[in-house]
């Protein structure tokens, strides 16, 4: 209210729809005087016009009312509302507003940049209406007009002056600007965001920050759990959860630890899975040396890309090619849930009749069968091993009896998948899978539109908004609880077990964790030719984290000019990735690489908006808290949950 002056007046756009009518009614009503009208406006402010429109109900008016709310924002339009006389002044008045507007198409604009535009767009309208009044003499309007073509040539030179001098300031704190000598941009970026590092903790001493902390510690543990279940399926349980939280937990702390940008968050992603598979199918018993061996090469070439300063090419990267990567990681995320749910439906096919007589509770004699030895390949491991190592340790082993465990042992080990008899498939599994896909899709969506709804305050809407995928999932996770404790505490949907002991998932490592280059005898062109895959990877690296470092720094710049933007991070950043693509390949760990998604999630729980701001204004970016402490809690949290597994 501060902000607003005594003697103002509102307008009042209402928009509204009627099955009975066949053609929309509107009226335009300015009253001789304000009149408060209790529970008209937003404001208790006297209200001077009216707009009216309704229509049939199969016609959508919302960006009719926006439109004419736009034109009461402009003092032109205002002015004649207040003098016009009939309809016509009206339509003049939207006519001259379509005359003075620019369009832009869209994008993120820098406000700075788009000054001389504004200007000049203001120089031609005032020099178009001092000739429009025209003068008393012809001689003395030549004049005006050549006085004001040189004001208008000098005032262009002064706004062109400008502009080079701001393309100049920007040029100096360029980030992808070449130093001229070997890691001369990872130097600056050191030299320059380690001057805040004390800062970067100190900033983070904020309720704020402890919110964020929370929300993305879900959020970043979800796919790290999804992604571990999906890696071990894909790699024959090489790589499982265990390894997936440790390397989510490892990387994450060193790079929020030493990054550029420490509001990057690193993550599994698909782009990544689909070469472990690859690699996993293509090369079977020499996986993890090989794959040792391209995660050397990965580092190598990263590292020379960033010793010349290969980060400028980034530079050239426009709108266009974000919003495709975008896509692609959004396809992968849209392609894995379907494609097991496919699986489900093949193996527990929806049926016109079931055999509902299986037991509800366990009838075999599981302890003997925990205690039975098995001999797989010359090598001799108790089934408790057995069970929590191989990939089928999301089936119900507690129903199924010790003759069928023996009969598919084999096809257990080997990670062969293989459909149920009509005897033992579970009743409605792939309908209650189905079920419970789609109610997390829907009640998340609905959730993240629910920050526009009508409903609840605007921090209620917005709070909503932002946990409306950790609602989504706790919801259904309690519903699948519901069902099971229904069914008499028989899970009819595959769950994620972690392992109650940190150990390799695959069991001929024999709980060692670090992997030597060297650890099994190869041909000697084997070295090299794992170079060619670890050039791939480093592509994709590079991509992944330089096109998340741009859209990050992206929303820093729209934070208000007072603020300091402590440095970027596209050369140091990239690098330290790299490094930590080597640790993950030495010790057995999934590769971790940057996650748009969450990093932009990150980034949006960081932000502040002015609640100062007059209705109708649009909420200002006044803040982004630019700290460490939000990424080392979250994946030292991660790495704790380890420990958690009983839970």
């Amino acid at each position: 209210m501060r902000r607003i002056p005594n003697d103002a007046e509102c307008a009042q756009v209402l928009i509204g729809s009627m099955h009975n009518l066949t053609r929309p009614i509107m009226a335009f009503v300015r009253l001789s005087r304000g009149l408060s009208i209790d529970n008209m406006s937003e404001v208790s402010l006297p209200v001077k016009f009216i707009f009216l429109l309704i229509g049939p109900a199969m016609e959508e008016y919302f960006e009719i009312g926006r439109s004419l709310s736009t034109l009461f924002s402009t003092p032109d339009f205002r002015d004649v509302a207040y003098q016009a006389m009939d309809r016509r002044d009206l339509l003049y008045a939207i006519n001259d507003f379509f005359s003075d507007s620019i369009v832009l198409p869209p994008g993120d604009y820098d406000k700075e940049l788009l000054l001389p535009i504004i200007e000049t767009a203001k120089m031609k309208k005032n020099n178009a209406n001092k000739r429009s009044i025209g003068s008393k003499s012809q001689n003395r309007t030549r004049s005006n007009d050549s006085q004001q073509q040189q004001a208008s040539s000098q005032s262009t030179r002064i706004l062109l002056a400008k502009m080079s001098t701001l393309s100049h300031d920007k040029q100096d704190e360029d980030p992808f600007l070449r130093s001229g000598f070997v890691f001369g941009g990872v130097y600056r970026e050191m030299h320059r965001r380690y001057t805040y590092f004390k800062s970067d903790f100190l900033d983070a001493c904020s309720l704020h920050c402890l919110i964020s902390l929370i929300f993305m510690f879900i959020a970043c543990l979800a796919p790290a759990l999804t992604f571990g279940g999906i890696i071990a399926d894909k790699t024959c349980n090489r790589l499982g959860v265990n390894e997936m939280l440790i390397a989510s937990s490892i990387n994450g702390f060193l790079f929020g630890l030493f990054s550029g940008q420490p509001l990057l968050i690193l993550g599994p992603t698909g782009p990544f899975l689909v070469f472990e598979e690859v690699l996993c199918q293509s090369l079977n018993a020499d996986f993890w040396t090989v794959r040792c061996c391209v995660s050397l090469w990965t580092t190598f070439f990263i590292i020379i890309l960033v010793a010349f300063e290969g980060s400028f090419m980034i530079r050239h990267v426009t709108r266009f090619t974000e919003e495709i990567f975008a896509l692609i990681i959004a396809l992968v995320y849209l392609y894995e849930p379907f494609k097991k749910l496919y699986k489900i439906f093949l193996s527990n096919p929806v049926q016109y009749k079931y055999n509902y007589d299986y037991p509800l509770t366990c009838s075999c004699n599981i302890s003997s069968i925990l205690n039975t030895t098995f001999a797989f390949d010359n090598m001799n491991s108790s089934f408790d091993d057995f069970l929590f190592s191989s990939t089928s340790k999301y089936s119900c082993y507690d129903c199924i009896s010790r003759q069928d465990l023996f009969s598919s042992s084999n096809s257990l080990y080997n990670n062969s998948i293989s459909k149920s008899n009509d005897e033992n498939q579970l009743p409605n599994k792939a309908l209650l899978s189905f079920i419970i896909l789609i109610g997390t899709c829907f009640i998340s969506v609905a959730l993240k539109r629910f920050r526009r709804s009508k409903f609840f305050g605007r921090t209620t809407r917005q709070t909503l908004s932002d946990f409306g995928m950790t609602i989504a999932l706790i919801f259904m996770v309690l519903f699948d609880m519901l069902v099971t404790k229904s069914a008499g505490g028989h899970s009819l949907t595959q769950k994620i077990t972690v392992p109650n002991s940190i150990r390799p998932s695959d069991l001929e490592r024999d709980n060692i964790w670090f992997i030597s280059p060297l650890r099994k005898r190869l041909p000697f062109w084997v070295y090299f030719a794992s170079s060619f895959p670890a050039i791939l990877i480093s592509v994709v690296l590079f991509f992944e984290v330089e096109l998340t470092g741009i859209m990050i720094q992206s929303k820093l710049k729209c934070v208000h000019s007072t603020k300091v933007i402590k440095g970027t991070g596209y050369h140091l950043d990239i690098m330290i990735a790299g490094i930590l693509i080597s640790i993950s390949g030495l010790f057995g760990l999934p590769w971790i690489c940057a996650a748009p998604v969450r990093s932009l999630a990150h980034v949006a729980s960081l932000s502040k908006y002015s609640n100062t701001h007059a209705p109708g204004e649009k909420a200002r970016l006044i803040d982004i808290k630019d700290q460490r402490l939000t990424n080392i809690g979250v994946h030292l949290l991660i790495g704790c949950t380890i420990f958690a597994a009983p839970i």
